[in-house]
């Protein structure tokens, strides 16, 4: 039986995971917790101490992310990655000039948890009204809360553009993305998986930027053919 290892997104927990650990055949799924990093050397230093060498990795968003970085520190420790709703891309000045506003907003002000509507913008529109997704999105959000918020969006507000270095990889890497993400563009994240050495991209239709939670039978038959 194969050890694959799962990172989470931003707020995300293991919950994120739960239709699709238990349809992956000949897997133990293993999940690491990086919401205690307070910054990508943090991360890799818990995915070093979590993993075994030669290992499988799946990333979704930010930890998609985190994956393609520890991949250019330990190319060594990485059998293979499968990056979900993710690209290698840094984030503009806009989007950390949001980020700091977030931040200092939240230092001040009492969190009430993550709207409905913000929930529906990580969606695709057939799960506008989906309580199920809806509700884990939230449970994972309150789980979390505040504090640990603050401290993602700090820790990874400098996101540096590593595509330069990810490219260099001689790694195979599958990138999964789905046509209605409305956070990272399907079309970008094909064009970036065609440059790679040992790349290949898979888009799903009908669904947003929660793939786990909105393609959980799609995304494990991927899986399972690692």
């Amino acid at each position: 039986m194969q050890k694959v290892y799962f990172i989470s997104g931003t707020m995300c927990t293991v919950d994120l995971w739960q239709f699709v650990f238990p349809k992956l055949k000949n897997t133990q799924p293993i999940y690491i917790d990086i919401t205690t990093a307070k910054s990508f050397d943090e991360i890799n230093n818990i995915i070093l101490s979590k993993i075994e060498e030669s290992a499988v990795i799946v990333g979704f968003s930010l930890g998609g992310f985190s994956a393609l970085n520890f991949a250019i520190h330990y190319p060594k420790k990485v059998k293979e990655l499968i990056i979900i709703a993710a690209n290698a891309n840094g984030l503009n000045d806009k989007e950390i000039q949001l980020r700091k506003s977030t931040i200092k907003f939240l230092e001040n002000h009492t969190y009430k948890g993550i709207s409905k509507t913000r929930i529906q913008q990580f969606l695709h529109p057939n799960n506008h009204q989906n309580q199920g997704i809806i509700s884990i999105v939230k449970k994972m959000d309150d789980d979390l809360g505040k504090e640990v918020l603050i401290r993602q969006l700090k820790a990874t507000s400098y996101r540096l553009d590593i595509s330069p270095e990810v490219l260099r990889l001689n790694i195979p890497m599958l990138f999964i993305s789905a046509e209605n993400d409305a956070l990272v563009t399907a079309t970008d994240i094909k064009v970036f998986a065609n440059k790679t050495k040992k790349g290949k991209h898979i888009s799903l239709k009908n669904c947003g930027h929660m793939i786990p939670l909105e393609k959980p039978v799609e995304l494990s038959e991927i899986i399972n053919l690692v």
